[in-house]
């Protein structure tokens, strides 16, 4: 199945390979996004980790919307770099999906996704519910968990640099 796939991408493949503009296109879009989606996610982070214990429900709803109003950026961000590194594996098919470092990006960005849900969830848990503490506590988790998943993809995505 590999080979037939291999074969059907093989003028993707050439076309990647022979022209620099496309490859360092893709892959400044690539980080770009991959920059400006964490930046942004990680700041959001930062700002529910420094957060005190909101106790007036304004405060509450400030911070939810604060770090809220950052998901639809991120999401986009990620769409892009998913496009784009798809792009790339299949420009690079034979030798990337075979490689460990490579399924192991694609896993932490599946676990970032799922973290991310849960975020929603618990800033809309944290806008809704009286029980402050507890989606406070989660969301902070989350937070710590985002800058982790971040990071580990930077560094996941350097390996694959390095082949």
């Amino acid at each position: 199945m590999l080979d037939t796939l291999v074969t059907m991408l093989k003028p993707w493949s050439t076309m990647y390979g022979d022209s620099t503009l496309l490859s360092v296109g893709l892959t400044f879009a690539h980080l770009g996004a991959m920059m400006i989606g964490g930046g942004m996610a990680i700041g959001a982070d930062r700002t529910v980790l420094n957060a005190g214990m909101v106790s007036s429900v304004d405060a509450r709803r400030s911070l939810a919307a604060a770090v809220g109003d950052v998901h639809r950026p991120v999401v986009l961000a990620l769409v892009v770099s998913l496009v784009t590194g798809l792009l790339q594996l299949s420009a690079d098919l034979e030798a990337l999906a075979v490689n460990r470092i490579m399924w192991v990006k694609i896993g932490l960005l599946v676990l970032l996704t799922v973290n991310g849900l849960l975020m929603v969830r618990d800033e809309r848990g944290l806008r809704a519910s009286p029980e402050i503490t507890r989606w406070l506590s989660a969301l902070r988790l989350r937070a710590v968990i985002s800058v982790v998943l971040w990071l580990s993809i930077v560094l996941a995505g350097v390996g694959l640099l390095q082949g």
